[in-house]
């Protein structure tokens, strides 16, 4: 995994046909796990009302039914603390009538149990009181889901659909050791939820063992994923201190899988739980190195960089604890009397959203060699989900209030969807608009000062005398209060558009005329009459700042008069954070003020010409 350059790790095209092979399977083996969701959104599993650990230890035969009166297990007489016998129904040999009853109610997505309706099963239980085993027969009844639980499935399903999708395009379109690392991790980890793709495979314990098989490899080759993409990023190499901890990763990847088959072994009879703990302590372990990783990382990074960094961290640490506190709700099988509605499916559905931030946030930052500030996703999203909290609250309980008269009225859950929902986004969405322009005048303090320094700053467009005195008042004062790294400006002059001064991060070695052929990107501001980003490497030419001075926005300074139209340059901040849009929106106001004073001091210089004329021909008359 050694690297020197940027472009190391990075596969040849002949090596990547393969490996496009591998990622369009691994990719639809993750698809395979989640969408069969959807089934369950439209319509419903069964259940036997049974919760266990993997010792095979009875937590709960409730959930998720509502009452003990409606549930298999509770009406089949078994009780809190009877455990399953896994040596007489181990699954050895597979075709045996205990192993297709094991599975049935082991065989699940992280330890939740869920079967096609109607399934029939006999397991055989020694008594929490005592006395000799006993073989009960039940069968798992519906399960339906409440109203929010569909839709919190449909929206774990569609971001885990769209999770996987991020992962597969970067691999795709930037293929390394580094972006494999991320999709490997996300294939796994993401929101989707694969309850209905293992109960579909409970009917062939064969699969079952396979399933396990290769999602013992796909955890371990997740965490190791997750910490080649923190050792590796931004540039897909590893600094030599960090080295020696790569060539662990596969040894630590082995004892992970390991760990995860072992869990798996109650399958053959064997009490696991305590391997099955050490599993999850090993993943939440590895998830804290990993955040310590990048926050030490950071500080090594250039400025550009290290605001990159900033983006993959925040999304580490909204993702992954918030991920982790789902897992544990999940798999400990807390019950409703206990937690309430902290162990209710909605709530544990609604914590696994957030594992999409640390995805959509990484893969911007691979995406994007300059990042604005993630305060500003940060803020907006936060806005977002306490707008959602303060309409989805009301709905909730109107929705319970609703539910005890649903016999009568007939709702259909689907009725919601169709014509609640709709109403309810665009509420939703007209409420975050207004919130985040409050929020924006609350917090964001700096943002509004600037605008105040650039508006009181456009008044001394009007004192300038000289159009070589607007460039400096338009480069000089816009890099002054922004904070930016460069700035310059390319000015009309006899058709030509050249720059007439040394400015911040552009010297007499730089460019000094721009070229229609090789430099139209920078002019194609001035034809669409807008700004233009301009990404790096969009604009291959020589002779420009390079690193953090290097343009990275280009403003045009339009006019009616050719001579007072030109193109402002300006590079990042000094920080490394991108230009966002409102200081892109700023900067195209201050330009249109500059445009105006270049104006009036090319028609007062021309006036000056034109009397001057006159004056030279009243002479020559006389």
């Amino acid at each position: 995994m050694d690297s020197r350059s940027p472009s190391a790790g990075a596969y040849t095209t002949k090596q990547f046909g393969a490996g496009r092979i591998f990622l369009i399977l691994l990719a639809a083996w993750a698809l395979a796990m989640i969408v069969p969701a959807f089934q369950r959104i439209f319509d419903q599993l069964g259940s036997f009302g049974l919760t266990l650990d993997n010792d095979g230890v009875i937590t709960d035969v409730v959930s998720p039914f509502a009452s003990a009166a409606k549930s298999p297990a509770a009406m089949a007489g078994i009780a809190r603390g009877d455990r399953l016998d896994l040596c007489a129904m181990r699954c050895i040999p597979l075709r045996t009538p205990q192993c297709y009853s094991l599975v049935a109610v082991l065989g699940g997505a992280g330890g939740m149990q869920a079967v096609l309706p109607d399934r029939q099963i006999k397991l055989t239980l020694d008594p929490v009181s005592g006395g000799p085993p006993r073989i009960v027969t039940i069968r798992a009844l519906p399960s339906p889901l409440r109203r929010l639980e569909r839709v919190v499935l449909l929206a774990d399903t569609l971001v885990g659909i769209v999770v996987i999708a991020l992962g597969f395009w970067l691999v795709w379109t930037r293929p390394s050791w580094m972006t494999w690392g991320l999709f490997l991790y996300v294939i796994w980890f993401n929101p989707g939820q694969s309850l209905a793709y293992y109960a579909i495979l409970q009917r062939w314990p064969a699969a079952i063992f396979v399933q396990e098989a290769a999602e013992s490899l796909a955890v371990g080759s997740a965490f190791v994923g997750l910490t080649i993409f923190a050792l590796r990023f931004p540039h897909d190499r590893t600094e030599p201190r960090w080295r020696p901890l790569e060539r662990a990763l596969p040894c630590l990847g082995v004892a992970i899988t390991v760990l995860t088959a072992l869990s798996f072994a109650n399958m053959l009879g064997f009490p696991t739980r305590r391997i099955a703990e050490a599993g999850f302590l090993a993943g939440y372990a590895i998830d804290a190195a990993v955040l310590a990783i990048l926050l030490r990382r950071r500080r090594t990074l250039a400025p550009q960089d290290e605001q990159r960094m900033r983006w993959v961290i925040w999304g580490c640490v909204i993702g992954l604890p918030v991920f982790i506190l789902a897992e544990i709700c999940q798999s400990a099988y807390l019950s409703h009397r206990v937690w309430g509605f902290l162990s209710s499916q909605a709530f544990v559905g609604l914590l696994y959203l957030p594992n999409g931030v640390l995805a959509y946030f990484a893969s911007q930052a691979v995406w994007q060699h300059r990042v604005v500030s993630v305060s500003i996703p940060l803020r907006r999203a936060t806005i977002l989900t306490a707008l959602s909290l303060a309409v989805g609250v009301p709905v909730v309980y109107l929705d319970e209030r609703l539910s005890q008269f649903e016999d009568r009225l007939h709702l259909s859950w689907w009725i919601w969807l169709l014509f609640l929902a709709p109403v309810l986004s665009l509420v939703v969405a007209r409420l975050h608009e207004i919130a985040v322009e409050l929020a924006d005048h609350a917090f964001n303090r700096k943002f509004h000062s600037e605008r105040r320094q650039l508006e009181g700053a456009s008044d001394a467009f009007v004192r300038a005398a000289t159009l070589v005195e607007i460039d400096c008042l338009l480069v000089e004062t816009a890099v002054r209060v922004l904070c930016l790294s460069s700035g310059t400006i390319f000015r009309s002059d006899r058709g030509v558009f050249r720059r007439t001064q040394n400015t911040k991060g552009w010297h007499a070695s730089t460019k000094k005329e721009l070229c229609p052929a090789s430099d139209a990107i920078a002019l194609r501001s001035l034809e669409v009459g807008a700004p233009v980003r301009l990404s790096q490497g969009a604009w291959d030419a020589l002779e420009l700042p390079i690193g953090i001075e290097a343009p990275c926005l280009c403003i045009p300074v339009q006019s009616g008069i050719p001579e007072a139209t030109g193109v402002a340059l300006f590079g990042p901040h000094e920080t490394g954070n991108d230009i966002d849009a409102d200081e892109s929106e700023l900067l195209e106001r201050f330009a249109l003020r500059a445009a105006a004073a270049y104006e009036r001091v090319i028609i007062g210089l021309l006036r000056q010409e034109v009397a001057q004329l006159r004056a030279q021909l009243c002479r020559s008359v006389t």
